[in-house]
């Protein structure tokens, strides 16, 4: 069956809702039209710092963190060198070049245009993430903390002068770092953070003042297409318009500042109940399904918990609060114990916001942390591990320490995710099975994500980049960059656009995972578009693990892939050897196929790495497969570890 992009289009209308396309509609004209642009006045930029050039330190708030390396970091920032997607350092000068591409060294000239007349993609700069990133304030973090810890002025110094550079020279509404109400957002929230952390944000600068009020101003007549995303945008700009009026309702005593903040916190709680209530399963599990941008919606929620708090605002609703603490219980079952890490499921565009910790980008424990106090009333994770971020925002770590439940065995059923797990927790795995109540980023369906000892041993392929080309934008999102079976070389779902698929297959699976003694067992069924079946079963005893795919329907070819870890693996037959573990493969009709491959995966936007891939391939039959996964145990001195 033939689908042309109409009938896609068509029929995903449903899952998208007929209200969001229509403001997403009403949105897209306006900016056509040039409505938006008389709607949204462009303003003048100013040189006036956020903060004052004297702190009062309430050092008591700081009393559980520890010396860390943020002081080589605003060091490092000192000499123009910030970090770019949690991962590496770009020089962009000091303060930093705003409209610069440190990637491609290119800059973008129209920084005097109304942001409604940028594109959205441009070949001039390349990825606008990248122009974006400097302009998120992560480094003012840096700076606050480094200055809290040390008392060195200079880092209170170069705060206020970055921060008044990038005032003067990105004016409201003129320029690519407007474009964005989210981007305008995470901004606003990182320097009020920063304001927090000198101590600073009850009685501020008039330029910090000045800035919030900007910031909501742009963020307000274009939240409903923020919303009608259903991701993390509305969340974002809902919690941005929430604080910022709060706290600006607190500081302020201007009568036009005092209205126009009473109707954004109004319009950010109002935003932030739906938002919650909609997009936040009741098993945990958020629209987009991600692990990075569910850990962003969860910072978000976080952030604005604590405000309220701060600022002294009456709670959310029951609801609210039950559903924050269930998407931190579904990020505590995805995070390795470990580690701190998670599978790279769904997109990944390296965010990772309101840093208070020295903690990798890729731990997850800290946010886990963070919001279990807020929203649980307790650690999830033992004193020590993502503590640093409680001290700074002064919340007391002497809270009881959860029950461990990673041990546990789960199914998100609202989400479409098995966990799978020994009782020592070393050794677990996630099944991500079709279940698309929103747009799914990608084809992804009956992946298996395999962990050991905090070792991602069969692995997600992760995103890369949002505006690239054609062929890695297929290749990182589509079925080939996950531990799936991928038939007659095409995706599992037909691409409509950049961020969105049709044809969303629907599944059939265990509500449970069966348990008895030493055994655990779970399965699930999907078919795709074109009638191809896949169901996929686990079992796990003593510590052996098989992944039982049976499939059928589709017309040439079917290919069973095992991402692996980087390693050295070897091939035997059809085993495949490894310093961790052993992977054998066994099919009830002949293995056309069977070889080690040269696979990629990016585990940081922007950043791809070669890896190992087992490809197993069979004609088209009636097929089951059989995939056996045993730990290696290693030996030490005569003892098994």
């Amino acid at each position: 069956m033939m689908f042309d992009k109409i009938t896609l289009l068509l029929s995903v209308l449903p899952g998208l809702g007929l209200v969001n396309v229509a403001n997403v509609v009403v949105y897209r004209l306006a900016l056509a039209s040039g409505l938006i642009k008389k709607v949204m006045p462009a303003g003048k930029g100013y040189h006036d710092p956020l903060f004052h050039d004297s702190c009062h330190l309430a050092k008591d708030l700081f009393c559980s963190v520890s010396e860390s390396n943020v002081v080589d970091l605003a060091e490092d920032q000192l000499k123009g060198n910030i970090s770019y997607f949690s991962d590496r350092q770009y020089n962009v000068g000091s303060p930093p070049e705003w409209f610069f591409n440190p990637v491609n060294q290119k800059k973008c000239t129209d920084v005097d245009s109304h942001w409604s007349r940028l594109p959205d993609f441009s070949d001039e700069v390349g990825d606008i993430k990248i122009i974006w990133e400097a302009s998120r304030f992560d480094w003012a973090l840096v700076f606050a903390r480094a200055y809290c810890v040390t008392g060195d002025e200079r880092y209170l110094s170069a705060l206020n002068k970055w921060v008044s550079d990038w005032t003067e020279k990105n004016s409201l509404n003129l320029g690519p770092n407007w474009k964005c109400g989210q981007e305008a957002a995470i901004r606003m929230l990182q320097a009020l953070l920063a304001a927090f952390l000198l101590n600073q944000h009850r009685s501020p600068a008039p330029g910090l003042i000045r800035f919030v009020f900007e910031h909501c101003s742009r963020i307000a007549p274009t939240v409903r297409y923020a919303v009608a995303q259903d991701n993390n945008h509305g969340v974002s700009e809902a919690a941005g318009l929430f604080v910022g009026g709060a706290w600006l309702g607190m500081v302020s005593e201007d009568p036009h500042v005092l209205r126009d903040a009473g109707h954004w916190v109004r319009k950010g709680r109002t935003l932030l109940e739906d938002r919650v209530k909609r997009l936040i399963e009741g098993d945990g599990s958020f629209s987009q399904y991600s692990i990075n941008y569910h850990r962003l919606a969860l910072d978000m929620l976080s952030m604005v918990e604590f405000w309220r708090r701060e600022l002294d605002h009456p709670p959310f609703s029951a609801d609210f609060y039950k559903k924050a603490g269930a998407a931190t219980n579904w990020l505590f079952q995805m995070t390795d114990p470990l580690s701190g890490d998670a599978p790279n499921l769904g997109a990944n565009d390296g965010a990772r916001l309101f840093v208070l910790t020295d903690t990798p980008s890729r731990d997850y424990r800290p946010s886990v942390q963070l919001a279990s106090t807020l929203f649980s009333g307790c650690r999830a994770y033992e004193a020590g591990v993502g503590n640093d971020c409680l001290g700074w925002l002064g919340l007391s770590d002497d809270v009881a320490e959860a029950k461990n439940t990673f041990n546990q065995s789960y199914v998100f059923a609202d989400g479409g995710y098995a966990k799978l797990t020994t009782p020592d927790s070393r050794t677990w795995g996630i099944v991500r099975f079709p279940r698309f109540r929103f747009r799914p980023s990608h084809a992804d369906c009956l992946h298996f994500d395999f962990w050991h000892k905090g070792e991602n041993i069969l692995r997600d392929g992760g995103t890369f980049s949002y505006n690239t080309d054609p062929e890695w934008l297929d290749y990182f999102s589509g079925t080939r960059s996950h531990n799936t079976v991928q038939f007659d070389d095409r995706n599992q779902m037909p691409r409509v656009g950049r961020f969105l698929f049709g044809a969303w297959p629907k599944g059939i699976f265990d509500n449970e995972v069966v348990q008895e003694d030493d055994l655990l067992f779970w399965s699930a069924f999907c078919q795709d578009f074109r009638g191809c079946r896949h169901k996929r079963t686990i079992k796990v005893k003593n510590n052996v693990w098989q992944i039982i795919d049976e499939i059928n329907g589709f017309e040439n070819k079917a290919v069973l892939r095992w991402r692996l870890t980087p390693g050295d693996w070897h091939l035997n037959d059809q085993k495949c050897c490894g310093d961790t573990a052993d992977i054998s493969v066994k099919s009830s009709v002949p293995i056309t196929r069977c070889e080690l491959v040269k696979g990629w995966e990016s585990r940081f936007y922007l950043k791809k790495t070669e890896i190992p891939v087992l490809e197993i391939e069979v004609g088209a039959e009636v097929t089951k497969l059989v995939t056996e996964i045993r730990i290696i145990k290693k030996k030490v001195l005569g003892f098994k570890f």
